[in-house]
């Protein structure tokens, strides 16, 4: 290589005035056009490489250069490494590596690199800065996740073929608004889609956010009606999301789930009947005496010769401060799974306990509980139930509200050793009642 010294030898002449160097290399940085200099997470577990051009006339025969490394980050303008070059200069060693020590890449922020080439007369001229940005902090901090955001014309968050159909064959969810803590233009966000919580699956779906998105607090992503076939089975499922930014730093843990009810294969038959509450009296009422803090009873009876061995049973609950399942109380609501076993089958029902008393029931003072299930196959399909009421009072004659260390009259009986055709017109009874303060189902 032969080296030009006219136009560029005046630095060594002590004419540096209007003269800087090339900017030195970081290979660590992610896009060698961003201006901020943002590096991969991790980088700053290892000294941080850079590569020093060759600079313009340099040393020859019976001369030398030094070339000194700066780091902004480093005490009191200190150089943080330093190599001498005798002439004449191999070219072939450049661009030239040389590192900052993985102590000085702490704590995060906004950094810059340099170099000043001093030649053997003393002179010295200094390169242009190179920014180094390091972000270990993971998008959201140490916050969990808000829920996705169903669509708001998917009633119940029961996914079915009708909705597929009119809905281009996807499901469109929404992040919470206002979204999470420090998002930046070009975070990705994984969303996965699996009937266990945490997931156990792979991401099904990403999407890179903009800042208009962010700017909008309004940011989607789409699960495809593919996924949601996949798995050729009915039942509940979770869709939850990480987010992982440029830098790689990704959120600690899952958001918290959304639950939706897939139902692409139903059961013959239209929908099952009510679940019951065996303990309840004639007219249907859990009282002090049933000791609801103990729980509540609620039977799945097998109907149809659908129910069999290792199907899965769904039990959904929500309290509600009137009798007739009306003003639902937030917080008394739960889901309960149950596989059916032999001594099920040979039963022909299923019990399910609400529990525990704190939160599910304890709310509830003189008011009801609406219970519905759905049944899915081991094959996949599944079916869902009609909603069954119990009104529960847990107030006193006196005025107090009877609880786990309330003294107590003695125990009633149970409805489900009476009259059963008293039993199921009662029922019948309650669910028209229940239909015209609720409206039509």
């Amino acid at each position: 290589m032969t080296k030009d010294r006219t136009a560029t030898s005046s630095w060594r002449n002590g004419d540096t005035a209007h003269f800087s160097l090339m900017v030195p290399q970081v290979p660590a940085i992610i896009d060698p056009n961003d201006p901020q200099g943002l590096v991969l997470t991790g980088t700053q577990l290892d000294d941080l490489v850079v590569l020093i051009p060759l600079w313009p006339s340099y040393a020859g025969r019976d001369e030398w250069d030094t070339v000194t490394l700066f780091w902004s980050g480093a005490a009191s303008g200190d150089p943080v490494a330093t190599q001498r070059f005798d002439g004449p200069v191999d070219t072939a060693l450049f661009p030239f590596a040389m590192a900052v020590d993985k102590n000085l890449l702490q704590p995060d922020g906004v950094y810059e690199v340099w170099y000043v080439v001093t030649g053997s007369n003393n002179t010295s001229v200094s390169s242009e800065r190179r920014t180094v940005t390091i972000d270990t902090r993971p998008p959201s901090y140490d916050q969990q996740l808000l829920a996705l955001l169903l669509p708001a014309d998917l009633p119940g968050g029961v996914i079915d073929e009708a909705y597929l159909t009119n809905h281009n064959d996807e499901v469109e969810l929404r992040l919470p608004s206002p979204v999470y803590l420090d998002a930046e233009a070009g975070d990705t966000v994984d969303l996965y889609w699996s009937q266990d919580n945490p997931p156990t699956s792979d991401v099904v779906a990403s999407k890179t956010v903009t800042q208009a998105e962010i700017g909008a607090g309004d940011i989607r992503i789409v699960l495809p009606g593919s996924v949601i076939r996949a798995p050729d089975r009915d039942g509940d499922f979770y869709a939850t999301y990480k987010v992982r930014d440029r830098a790689g730093n990704e959120t600690q843990t899952f958001s918290r789930e959304t639950a939706a009810t897939v139902t692409l294969k139903p059961l013959p038959g239209g929908d099952l009947p009510e679940p019951r509450f065996p303990d309840a009296t004639l007219d249907g009422y859990i009282h002090c005496a049933h000791e609801p803090w103990n729980g509540i009873r609620v039977r799945i009876e097998f109907v149809r010769n659908l129910f069999e061995y290792q199907d899965k049973i769904t039990l959904h609950w929500q309290g509600y401060r009137t009798l007739n399942g009306n003003d639902p109380i937030a917080g008394t609501e739960g889901t309960f799974s149950r596989e059916i076993s032999a001594q099920n089958v040979i039963d022909d029902y299923l019990d399910i306990l609400v529990e525990p008393f704190i939160p599910h029931i304890e709310p509830i003072i003189e008011g009801s509980a609406v219970a519905s299930y759905r049944l899915t196959k081991v094959s996949g399909q599944s079916g869902g139930s009609y909603e069954g009421l119990v009104k529960i009072n847990r107030q006193l004659p006196g005025g107090e509200i009877c609880g786990p260390v309330a003294s107590l009259p003695p125990r009633v009986t149970s409805a489900g050793s009476g009259c059963e055709f008293c039993r199921r017109s009662c029922s019948f009874l309650a669910r028209l009642f229940r239909a015209w303060g609720r409206g039509s189902r």
